[in-house]
């Protein structure tokens, strides 16, 4: 895929953009300690310095170089939706990261600390998410490419930070975490670029309303769950969770013909292999009444970011922010390595990747972003060899999509061959590496100008090997986004950027019913609303049998029934599991976690069990928990 990168524009657009800008990747090599490797235009970023500029014309050149108005390039907008709730949000997050940096009167390690994703631990990874516009400008460093007289607030915040850091190497590996954008196809800010906008952002952002407006956001959400009900009937015969029952597919840790509330009770020594919470100390609480929660894995490592599993629910994928190889920075957790009372009991696999797995409902393939080839897929054949310990992802089944959206989901269509049409999906989002660096909701950041960007796989096998996008196609959804697709491909659930008495906040779930038309030329997509869900939330997830949702929520005082019980929880925060029934319209509150003590990243196996990741911030501890919520609701009622 190509996309426009510079434009001719009038003057006040361009007036801080350098006069030519060559295509030449920002980190196609290591950053120097000084910065010097950084260097993307080197003496030909010479354009006009931003304080020089009107109070329009700075707003105007800090919006194109971010994204917006005229002239706008591409490399935040490929990611990011980058409109007034997102630029507010890193604004408030660069202020406070400032105001900390600046604090003479704390010790420069522990105002180091504050940008770490724990900094209460001193080997956590910087994030670039509690940085805001910062992010931006960490690529630069002390050195040439920032001139003293046209970037004197740049020059003087590499200064500060390197002040800071014990040696040039930490310095380096500060910015080598946390600059932006990640993706190496996508360039960086230039110095002058990057001027304009931390002048614009330290003046308060003059002018965001009038040149960014944010007309028809929605103000109010009202439930409606008819259309879903009836998909829900259908998809009882005619869904994955159906055609993976029919063809079989064994399931992890259940024995063969039995039932799914049978799985996960075998023993060795006498002793549960997977024990019931309530067994447990840490766990007593976590199961909802008339539920049952099992462990399934105590992580020896730190997880990142998302926890998906594969469809039969052997395989737990994640990224890794500590305790891995070095290098690797993700990890699929086999499962069945402790029904082995020979083995180990534990085996991880190390990927060369960062974050956000998605396995395909079939359970041949897997995903995973930030690969040496950008957004991979590979065959899952690859996982269940017992000789496989790492994966590069330039093994021959994986095939490199070329694509880093940071973010992604994906269906399939159920077809009449063994592979059906697979899609991968990206769209405005939200990043929530929840308990450490988040610990209350986040809000949507999709603007008017959202849209969903549908990629269809072609010419691959089932060994994951040969695919490519052989066609994106762009629907805009205003101010929709952390989209996730239903197993089949039939629905979309979007969180909805709301406005209520001028406040932006989230205003629940749209859930998009995805009408795909094939012609001559590949796909046709409508997206028609199918229903809407009004409860707070992150990304969302579909049962394979398509009835349920499920998110995780950042408990507030709404949660509780008095001050009392929610007393614990204001001085040491907490999210449970929740989920809503599209057969009976209910939503529920599906565990109950003790105060620092985080329920996050909820996704179903075929079978209607429900995984989760539990950390537990104060005792450092992960664990990969499902629970059997969702078998225990009424049955649906045939069509």
């Amino acid at each position: 895929m190509q996309f426009a990168h510079f434009t001719k524009t009038p003057r006040a657009a361009l007036l801080a953009l350098p006069l030519a800008l060559p295509l030449v990747s920002a980190c196609s090599s290591a950053p120097s300690k000084s910065g010097e490797g950084d260097a993307r235009h080197g003496d030909e970023d010479v354009g006009i310095a931003a304080a020089s500029l009107t109070t329009e014309e700075l707003a105007r050149a800090a919006l194109a170089a971010l994204g917006k108005v005229e002239g706008r390039r591409e490399q935040c907008t490929r990611c990011h939706d980058v409109n007034r709730t997102s630029l507010r949000k890193w604004a408030a997050h660069y202020s406070a990261t400032m105001a900390t940096l600046r604090d003479s009167s704390k010790p420069a390690a522990q105002r180091v600390n504050q940008l770490r994703r724990n900094p209460n631990d001193p080997g956590s990874p910087f994030v670039p998410d509690k940085i805001g516009f910062l992010a931006g400008g960490a690529h630069f460093g002390v050195g040439p490419q920032v001139n003293p007289e046209r970037h004197p607030k740049t020059l003087a915040q590499s200064k500060l930070l390197a002040s800071l850091f014990a040696s040039e190497d930490d310095y380096a590996s500060f910015r080598e975490k946390v600059r932006m954008p990640i993706d190496p196809t996508y360039e960086r800010l230039t110095a002058t670029e990057y001027e304009a906008v931390l002048t614009w952002v330290e003046q308060g952002m003059p002018k965001l309303d009038e040149l960014v407006p944010a007309d028809g956001q929605p103000t109010t959400c009202v439930d409606n769950f008819a259309d879903l009900k009836n998909h829900a009937r259908a998809m009882l015969t005619t869904g994955w969770a159906a055609v993976n029952r029919d063809n079989h597919m064994p399931m992890f840790a259940c024995a063969a013909g039995s039932a799914p509330l049978d799985c996960f009770k075998q023993q060795y020594n006498g002793k549960d292999i997977f024990p019931d919470a309530k067994t447990t100390t840490y766990g007593s609480t976590w199961a909802a009444a008339g539920t049952t929660v099992r462990i399934l894995r105590t992580w020896a490592f730190e997880s990142s970011f998302w926890t998906r599993s594969s469809a039969d629910g052997r395989f737990v994928g994640t990224g890794v922010s500590s305790g891995g190889p070095a290098g690797y920075h993700a990890a699929v957790s086999d499962l069945a390595a402790a029904l082995d009372p020979a083995g180990p009991r534990t085996r991880d696999i190390w990927l060369n990747a960062s974050y956000d797995p998605s396995f395909y409902p079939d359970n041949t393939g897997f995903l995973f972003q930030a690969t040496p080839r950008g957004l991979s897929i590979c065959g899952q054949s690859l996982l269940t060899d017992p000789r496989t310990r790492y994966v590069s992802f330039r093994e021959a089944s994986c095939s490199g999509l070329g694509s880093n959206s940071l973010y992604q989901t994906v269906g399939q269509q159920i077809g009449d061959n063994s592979l059906g049409d697979r899609f991968v999906v990206n769209s405005a989002w939200v990043g929530d590496n929840g308990g450490y660096s988040v610990q209350t909701d986040t809000q949507p950041s999709a603007g008017p100008d959202a849209a969903q960007e549908i990629h269809v796989l072609t010419g691959g096998s089932v060994d994951g090997s040969g695919y490519r996008i052989g066609q994106t196609v762009r629907v805009r959804t205003p101010y929709e986004g952390d989209t996730m697709m239903s197993p089949t491909s039939k629905l979309l659930a979007n969180r909805v950027n709301g406005n209520v008495n001028g406040q932006d906040m989230q205003l629940g779930y749209t859930i998009r019913r995805v009408s795909a038309t094939m012609n001559d030329t590949g796909y046709s997509f409508v997206l028609g609303e199918a229903g809407r869900i009004c409860m707070p939330g992150a990304k969302a997830n579909f049962s394979y049998d398509e009835r349920f949702l499920v998110t995780y929520h950042y408990l507030t005082r709404a949660d509780f029934a008095s001050d009392a019980d929610y007393a614990p929880y204001r001085r040491s925060p907490a999210s449970d599991i929740y989920l809503a029934d599209f057969v009976t319209g209910e939503k529920l509150r599906v565990t109950r976690m003790k105060p620092g003590q985080f329920a996050l990243f909820p996704h179903f196996r075929s079978d209607g069990w429900l995984y989760f990741t539990v950390r537990d911030v104060a005792n450092r501890k992960e664990y990969v928990a499902a629970t059997d919520v969702a078998l225990r609701r009424p049955p649906t009622e045939s069509p």
